[in-house]
């Protein structure tokens, strides 16, 4: 699996537009409260992102996750 950071920075910016999307469709203040609305795992809703932006499954941005862990 394709790690995002090394991904071109269009596509990492792609990804994290549609995830920002998905958030703000679903009221979700994160992907994680985004999984437990969908009774799921985060990397499930990961990979649906990046279908969602037309690329290839990659791994969850390191740093969105510590930040995301900090607020839960």
């Amino acid at each position: 699996m394709t790690k995002f950071e090394d991904l071109p920075a269009n596509a990492q910016a792609l990804i994290l537009a549609k995830l920002a999307n998905e958030l703000r469709v679903q009221k979700s203040p994160s992907i994680h409260h985004l999984a437990r609305q969908r009774r799921t795992d985060v990397m499930s809703v990961w990979r649906g992102i990046c279908r969602k932006a037309n690329q290839r499954i990659c791994t969850i941005p390191i740093n969105s996750m510590h930040s995301s862990l900090a607020s839960c």
